[in-house]
């Protein structure tokens, strides 16, 4: 193969050789790239699921470049240019000699752009700072510090220790939190500083840079890039650091810098101090003489860094939601209400959690003989650190007598059963009870699941979805429906006497989904109106079993497409 990618690219006009790298021998490509000779040798064989690397010779001749590694090949340095992208590049593997082309074209027009424009080389050094600094990082194998950081300011930080004997999850990491937070608005994780189940390891500041210069390209550079940083801050900060912070004696110092990047990007990154005496902290290369320094990687652990990064949505932090009914579908709900950023929930269900329910809920099997909506609440909060979730074992009717409803934002009822929902519409309306509700359910075989959304304050209402389409009059079943009323649903394993409506987790996941969707839609200002919305599934078991189904079944064509909910011959809306 190599034979043939050398004739290939000799074809091409470009110079090629064999030259020796590491132990073994590799194609080697002459190439001009902005007045100057640069070699490349063909560094991965194939097969190629990705564009091959090309590793450039002799790389401190040509100054620091961005995209540009150095790394150690038997005692010879090399640079590896990055120009791959493999979640997001389709190679054609069935064509190496075309995709060796493509990668050596993309290695010269990268080279080529970082050696003749040295300012878009320098922002490309700024852009990939945090990552040219977590490759400082990789050979401590350490854990990210945690950093409940906001403002990017001078102040002091307190470092806590991971909690005693823990090995993963957050409580095996270090974590820094200013020293003059009282803790106030912080989750359980938090709370375990509070109760001294982690131990202050040591101080930290924050640093913010003015401006920042490229990450050093080896750990052997680190004290003279700390050194470069330290002298070129402004002499305000100098002097508050050796007059306030530098009075600290300490064998270990954490430093968090964060500068500005690129078009405005800001980034986030640590050092650890450490020396075998008690000293104050060095600012200068004399009193640095006896402290090795350590590059550390940090991620931001305030919500809204961690909220946001994973999809969610800051507005939604203060809004207040009631879940009604946990079981397969509204632990669904519940969960994507957290991860959009809900933290206030209140789960309610008198149920317990039981064996039965293991394959259809995303509890696990741990909590089985534990209240759901308790189990619940604990494996939000244990997922989502800022979560307030809470849990009642109450009814649906018994909830809504013991609680003022109108200080929710939103009731998300998903009991699946039709006459306590339309008693819990008549209580509202009875009460004059302003509030928005969402009653989701699911039907069995896979066929569907639907959600209402009423708003109190707009057209159409959840009676609405109960008036029969040929009398236009209210009855007892919902015309979202697709199965046809009063057939037998009900199916038993063994005679054992246990009743259930056989449904896969596949179809109450995406029913929750639908409902949280709609949901987020409503908390965000999205969607104002009432409205309804149903996905339709296979009929293919239902079939099987002699289930008939409803016309709105065989035509229906709106999957979760968000349709008017008003009917104008509901009684209950009395629209003029």
């Amino acid at each position: 193969m190599l034979k043939a990618i050398e004739q290939h690219l000799t074809s091409q006009g470009y110079a090629c050789s064999r030259h020796n790298l590491g132990s073994r021998e590799r194609l080697s490509v002459e190439v001009a790239i902005a007045d100057r000779n640069i070699r490349l040798l063909l560094a991965s064989d194939p097969p190629f699921y990705e564009l091959p690397i090309f590793a450039l010779a002799d790389p401190h001749s040509y100054g620091r470049l961005a995209h540009v590694t150095i790394a150690d090949v038997e005692e010879s340095l090399y640079g590896v240019v990055c120009v791959n992208a493999p979640d997001s590049l389709s190679i054609n593997f069935e064509q190496p000699l075309l995709v060796v082309e493509e990668s050596l074209k993309r290695h010269v027009s990268l080279l080529g752009r970082c050696l003749a424009d040295p300012e878009w080389n320098r922002r490309e050094l700024l852009r990939e700072f945090y990552s040219d600094w977590l490759r400082l990082c990789r050979s401590s194998n350490r854990r990210p510090l945690l950093a409940n950081l906001e403002k990017p300011k001078l102040q002091k930080l307190s470092v806590y220790r991971p909690v005693k004997d823990s090995k993963q999850g957050i409580e095996s990491h270090y974590m820094v939190h200013p020293s003059d937070n009282s803790f106030s608005d912080i989750s359980d994780i938090y709370l375990s500083m509070v109760k001294g189940n982690r131990q202050i390891a040591g101080q930290a500041i924050v640093i913010p840079l003015e401006e920042l210069t490229p990450a050093p390209t080896c750990s052997g550079s680190l004290e003279q890039w700390y050194i470069d940083t330290m002298e070129t801050l402004p002499v305000k900060t100098r002097t508050e650091l050796q007059q306030v912070f530098g009075q600290w004696r300490g064998v270990a110092y954490w430093i968090v810098f964060t500068a500005i990047t690129v078009d405005d990007d800001r980034t986030w990154f640590a050092l650890k101090l450490t020396c075998k005496s008690k000293k104050a902290l060095p600012l200068s290369k004399s009193k640095l003489q006896s402290w090795t320094l350590e590059a550390l990687p940090i991620r931001l652990f305030n919500q809204e860094n961690t909220v946001q990064r994973g999809g969610g949505c800051l507005s939604l932090a203060d809004k207040k939601v009631a879940v009604i009914g946990v079981g397969s579908v509204g632990c669904e709900i519940a969960h994507k209400l957290s991860a959009a950023g809900v933290r206030s929930l209140a789960l309610v269900d008198p149920d317990v959690y039981e064996i039965n329910n293991l394959y259809r809920h995303v509890l696990e099997q741990g909590w089985v003989g534990a209240p759901k909506a308790f189990a619940l609440m604990v494996a939000l909060q244990r997922q989502f650190p800022w979560s307030r979730a809470r849990w009642t074992s109450d009814d649906l009717m018994k909830f809504a007598r013991d609680v003022n409803l109108e200080n929710f934002d939103l009731i998300v009822i998903a009991i699946g059963n039709p006459t306590q929902e339309r008693l819990f519409k008549q209580y509202l309306l009875n009460e004059n009870i302003d509030v928005a509700v969402l009653n989701t359910w699911l039907e069995g075989l896979g066929v569907g699941g639907h959600a209402v959304l009423d708003v109190s304050s707009s057209k159409g209402c959840l009676l609405c979805s109960y008036v029969c389409q040929e009398s236009g009059t209210r009855g007892l079943v919902s015309n979202m429906n697709f199965i046809e009323p009063n057939q037998v649903m009900m199916k038993s394993i063994a005679g054992c006497g246990e009743q259930f409506i056989s449904y896969g987790a596949a179809s109450s996941a995406q029913t929750g989904v639908m409902a949280a969707n709609l949901a987020i839609r409503f908390l965000e200002g999205k969607q104002s109106q009432s409205c309804k919305v149903s996905w339709k599934g296979s009929v293919e078991d239902a079939e099987a079993e002699g289930i008939k189904m409803t016309h709105r079944y065989y035509n229906f064509q709106h999957s979760l497409e968000y349709l008017p909910l008003f009917d104008e011959d509901c009684d209950a809306c009395s629209y003029e």
